[in-house]
């Protein structure tokens, strides 16, 4: 029963199909020391990056960027879409969280039906979720979920044992195993990924 609460993940809702209510400012960094400032969001979608521009809301190609910065909270790029939370990092070394929207379980409670108004193109969907006061405050907007990534040497890889294992020094492989071994230990929560960074 303990293991079971211990790897069970939290549900965690939001109740805008963005990360932040209000676009805030964000700092773009590109290659070569470069960076632009924008109007930004994170799209819980996708976890894809979102600006405006001229009031439209655009989503944005990764091609020519590294990372986004708002305030404190730095994010990095997973894939051609994805952008990750950098959770914890040990030099250049990270662990990526990647939230998106569970769309299996938001189908689930709201018996499918048509996701369209998700589309960033369209702005005007992108509204709160109407709080029906039938519904409790834990059942109300969307349920995420959370994806662990590796940014490792300059390579992105799943938090997973197949992947993880080629990175680990021939030193440590022992320590690695008898990790793998831990029946508290998990490769979905987070506090037991940060000790990988050992």
């Amino acid at each position: 029963l303990s293991l079971f609460a211990q790897q069970q993940q939290e549900l965690r809702r939001s109740t805008t199909p963005l990360l932040f209510k209000e676009f805030k400012e964000a700092k773009v960094l590109q290659p070569f020391g470069r960076f632009i400032k924008v109007k930004g969001n994170i799209f819980l979608k996708n976890s894809s990056f979102c600006y405006l521009e001229n009031d439209k809301v655009m989503q944005a190609s990764t091609h020519n960027i590294l990372g986004i910065e708002f305030d404190s909270v730095q994010y990095k790029k997973v894939d051609e879409t994805q952008m990750g939370r950098i959770v914890a990092s040990k030099g250049y070394n990270h662990l990526l969280c990647v939230t998106t929207i569970d769309m299996k379980a938001f189908e689930n409670e709201n018996g499918g039906g048509n996701l369209n108004f998700f589309e960033v193109a369209d702005y005007g969907p992108l509204i709160e979720i109407d709080s029906d006061s039938q519904k409790r405050e834990s059942d109300k907007g969307f349920p995420l979920k959370d994806k662990y990534y590796f940014y490792i040497k300059g390579k992105v890889i799943p938090a997973n044992e197949t992947q993880f294992k080629k990175f680990v020094r021939p030193e440590m492989k022992r320590a690695f195993k008898n990790l793998m071994g831990d029946r508290w230990w998990s490769w979905h929560d987070e506090k037991s990924l940060k000790q990988l960074f050992q």
